[in-house]
């Protein structure tokens, strides 16, 4: 029998991804740094044109920016850059942070060894990047959605995971503005500390503290950012 040699691949993951994500990455940017203003409205031949790309996948990525929270599609009148809201910001929150503080505390009762190591090894890696001279926050903050995702599932609620996760995909646009507010990204990786310990050591009520308090954090660098663009 003739033995195979292995198959040599390499390639980049980056270039992998769907078109419709590289392009939603690069619009999502552009609202993020301002270089796309709120109420600004994109026309997809115009984008199509300066991006080099054809309008199915512009749509696509328009529709997922949609989900987002970053525009407001219109079929015959392309999208509509949308207005950052407070109220919108602070009704989110508050439900969301209840939730995370609540999935926090039955996670602490549920969590198994295993489990801590793996969100440890996350919050590790968020703590290269924040320590790192050239910060990547796309990085940081898909760590971020993976470390808090592993505690809704340890929570053993699902039910209550999904209701989250339907919240969290509303505050996108907002985690991605909190993220780019920061200079310093430590902050956020020693509350991660403080909530891993927590589960640790398997107590409930410290578990649900600290993850109030680091939504708590979140929620007011939002709220003064907002207000700040309304005046």
């Amino acid at each position: 029998m003739i033995e195979k040699e292995p198959i040599n691949v390499s390639f980049n993951l980056e270039e992998l991804k769907p078109l419709r994500d590289k392009i939603a990455s690069s619009i999502r940017d552009s609202i993020i740094e301002g270089r796309i203003k709120p109420g600004e409205r994109l026309m997809e031949p115009d984008i199509a044109k300066a991006l080099g790309v054809s309008r199915t996948p512009l749509r696509e990525a328009f529709l997922q920016l949609e989900s987002e929270g970053f525009l407001k599609v219109n079929p015959r009148k392309g999208a509509l850059v949308t207005e950052t809201s407070l109220k919108d910001a602070k009704e989110t929150y508050e439900i969301k942070g209840a939730l995370e503080a609540l999935a926090a505390r039955l996670a602490a009762d549920n969590i198994k060894d295993d489990q801590i190591g793996e969100i440890i090894d996350i919050n590790k890696k968020m703590a290269s990047i924040a320590q790192s001279k050239k910060k990547d926050y796309k990085a940081f903050l898909e760590l971020n959605s993976i470390f808090h995702q592993k505690i809704y599932e340890c929570s053993g609620n699902l039910k209550l995971s999904r209701m989250i996760n339907t919240l969290r995909n509303q505050t996108l646009r907002y985690n991605y503005i909190y993220l780019s507010l920061l200079s310093h990204l430590d902050e956020s990786v020693l509350e991660h500390f403080e909530i891993v310990n927590a589960l640790k050591n398997r107590k409930p009520d410290e578990a649900e503290a600290v993850v109030k308090k680091h939504n708590e954090s979140a929620r007011k660098m939002l709220i003064n950012y907002i207000k700040n663009q309304k005046e």
